[in-house]
């Protein structure tokens, strides 16, 4: 089948959402992955293990990794994460299944390769998915700006080309959840695919999206937000890399360590959160790790900025 013609590019200026609908009071989203090296197998078992979930995120996707795709694409390699083949291989059956949507930054520097790769991979198993895609490109014409969204959606068990503009050395910038939540407005899909978006965004979208949530709710967006830094480095959250120190759970057995579980929110329409792990797994989930995750790769908690909205924390 081929591409719809529901392809758009839009700036990067955010519009207030026209009449949002909240579509559940609850919204479950796991985190699948927290980097490139996170093994498959590991989302899976979330998967399995907690039902009620209706997102899993992959988080694929660093400045590292993001400038390693550029090289290998130059090189004349994928420009995309080239082990979503086995990804998806492993999670498609079961998500589709549930009705569970991925949303993954897999895409990199080729996020139509990569949407082209999972139709492939969904046609290999008999599956009928819709693979929907947002990304940066760049647009070289008078009064345009360089910084730009491009959406569109694919379904079927072909997949068309799509010619994909790229900024100049590979330059990309962060863009935030609202190209995410329309995708999920327009095209209901099974997946998808971005570049370079903010962590934390990848899981606020299905926030906005299901929860009715307004770009100008600055409440919700930023426990929204701050529920998907929580979520976004997987086990870091749930005692995989716990270095407080003087817990009595620091000294986490290798036992226990060997089937620990990555972690899952459920949130409120009124941004309540709550972070869990699959029950009866390992690891540990308490104040002490959701601290220390709080405050990864946070320069300065008076102004944690994302693309989305700017927190302040007291802590």
């Amino acid at each position: 089948m081929e591409k719809q013609e529901f392809e758009e590019i839009h700036n990067c200026v955010i519009k207030l959402r026209v009449k949002p609908e909240r579509r559940r009071e609850k919204v479950y989203i796991g985190c699948g992955a927290g980097f490139g090296g996170d093994r498959p197998m590991a989302a899976l078992k979330l998967l399995q293990r907690v039902e009620q979930l209706n997102y899993l995120v992959l988080e694929c996707l660093a400045e590292r990794t993001l400038a390693d795709r550029f090289q290998i694409m130059l090189s004349g390699g994928h420009g995309y994460d080239s082990r979503i083949s086995d990804w998806m291989r492993l999670l498609l059956p079961l998500a589709v299944e549930r009705g569970t949507c991925i949303i993954t930054n897999m895409g990199a520097m080729d996020p139509p390769g990569a949407q082209e790769k999972v139709l492939e991979i969904a046609t290999s198993l008999g599956l009928s998915v819709r693979v929907a895609v947002t990304h940066e490109v760049s647009i070289k014409e008078s009064g345009s700006g360089p910084s730009t969204e491009k959406s569109y959606i694919m379904e079927g068990p072909a997949a068309a080309e799509e010619e994909f503009y790229l900024e100049p050395k590979g330059i990309s910038t962060y863009l935030g959840a609202a190209p995410i939540v329309e995708c999920l407005e327009k095209y209901k899909p099974n997946v998808i695919i971005t570049s370079r978006v903010a962590d934390a965004a990848l899981f606020l979208a299905p926030m906005v999206y299901e929860l009715g949530w307004n770009w100008n709710d600055f409440d919700q967006l930023a426990q929204g937000s701050l529920a998907g830094h929580l979520l976004e480095c997987g086990c870091q959250l749930t005692g995989g890399y716990f270095m407080h120190p003087g817990d009595k759970y620091r000294n986490i057995s290798f036992q226990h360590l060997l089937d620990i579980s990555l972690p899952y929110a459920e949130v409120s329409c009124d941004g309540e959160v709550f972070v869990a792990k699959a029950e009866g797994s390992g690891g540990v989930l308490n104040f002490s790790t959701c601290a220390q995750q709080l405050l990864y790769e946070i320069g300065d908690p008076g102004a944690y900025v994302t693309p989305d909205v700017v927190n302040w924390m007291h802590i």
